[in-house]
């Protein structure tokens, strides 16, 4: 865990205010500003900024209540694009493979009172392979942002605030959820809701879409995530049939994230509003492994191909940004490359260590070892712990 960050809470139920693009690049909102911190430095260089927004150019008439620059809401990272919204509907985007010195574009959503940037994520266009920004808000709308141009594309109006949004892989549909107990998969170019599906008991604000193509996830404030899969959402009676129903460990989960392709054993991460992200089995359903700690979660994200998972805790005496290692599974399905780039700081870190270690024997003896993957199986079967149904 590094202590040196400050990631800043605008909204006490937005909860996406940390993005990964790679290991070596972490993204996250600082006051008014955001922020670039590079794990792999061993010189602990501080964050750099990348876009400060204390001062911006764009911004609503009713947006002079706030003093101090834009209140960052929400923002993400994805196809060398980092796009941010505010509370009261501004954005700014910044290319990342331009110069550090470039000055970021900024725009306006809305200039409707209620306009609070609840989500955003990037993805390719599917009639042009171009980058996008698609953006959730509170003033009940949705929209598509080309950002070569700068220019809405979308815009499409709904019942009640969209709080959160994702796109499937072949980017035909898109699972949207908000202000309301249904789940909506509606059509990605037109809006139009061709499902509604009913199951939770409260409004939701988290929804991930598996690279699988057919796997969907959806966490609401009921602290229920459930599991749907696209090829058949309801039964053959027309009602709503998810596959799992998950429970929450305290409170209603604000973030939910799949494992990319090719990271080992797929699992799904929900992080609650503080204090838990559970690791669930995204094959299985059945069961999970809960990340306990003390604090208000900003953020998660996977990194490293889903190696490493990043949390960005809040709290304002123990904050900062923690850093989870997979392993088991992922370390022992590595090739052996990176013992042949003994070179770089991150694999020196892994052949020093015994996390990455692959051979059961090699872990034992190892001087900083406690034992193999079956001792720890063992001791946790000796001191009768249990893993309940959920």
């Amino acid at each position: 865990m590094d202590f040196d960050h400050n990631v800043h809470l605008t909204h006490f139920q937005l909860r996406n205010l940390m993005s990964c693009v790679s290991r070596d690049h972490v993204f996250y909102a600082g006051r008014s500003k955001i922020l670039q911190w590079n794990p792999s430095d061993t010189t602990r260089a501080p964050a750099s900024v990348v876009m400060n927004l204390e001062s911006p150019g764009v911004q609503p008439f009713h947006a002079t209540n706030f003093h101090g620059g834009t209140q960052i809401s929400t923002l993400a990272a994805g196809h060398d694009i980092l796009v941010a919204g505010g509370f009261c509907g501004e954005y700014s985007l910044v290319n990342l493979r331009s110069h550090k010195n470039t000055t970021h574009t900024e725009g306006l959503l809305t200039n409707e009172i209620n306009s609070i940037t609840n989500h955003v994520q990037v993805h390719l266009s599917r009639s042009s392979s171009l980058p996008v920004a698609a953006f959730a808000s509170n003033d009940m709308s949705f929209r598509l942002l080309d950002v070569n141009t700068n220019q809405f594309i979308t815009e499409h109006k709904y019942d009640q605030a969209t709080n959160c949004s994702a796109i499937s892989p072949d980017q035909r549909l898109r699972v949207m959820v908000g202000d309301t107990r249904q789940v909506m998969i509606c059509n990605s170019d037109t809006g139009e809701i061709l499902q509604s599906l009913d199951g939770h008991r409260d409004f939701g604000f988290a929804c991930d879409w598996a690279d699988d193509g057919w796997t969907v996830a959806t966490g609401n404030q009921d602290m229920q995530i459930k599991i749907w899969d696209a090829r058949k959402w309801t039964s053959s009676a027309g009602a709503a049939q998810p596959l799992a129903t998950i429970s929450a460990e305290m409170g209603g989960v604000r973030k939910l994230q799949f494992s990319p392709v090719g990271s080992g054993k797929r699992v799904l991460v929900a992080a609650e509003p503080a204090d838990f992200v559970s690791v669930i089995d995204a094959q299985t359903f059945a069961t999970k492994q809960t990340l306990s700690f003390f604090g208000e979660i900003g953020g998660v994200d996977f990194t490293n191909d889903g190696q490493d998972l990043m949390v960005a805790n809040c709290d304002s005496m123990r904050g900062g940004i923690m850093q989870y290692e997979r392993c088991d599974l992922a370390g022992g399905g590595l090739h052996g490359l990176e013992t042949l780039r003994g070179k770089s700081n991150r694999y020196r870190r892994r052949t020093s260590g015994y996390d990455w270690i692959s051979d059961d024997e090699d872990v034992v003896n190892h001087p900083k070892s406690r034992g193999s993957v079956a001792h720890r199986q063992r001791k946790a079967a000796d001191l009768g712990i249990t893993i309940g149904h959920f």
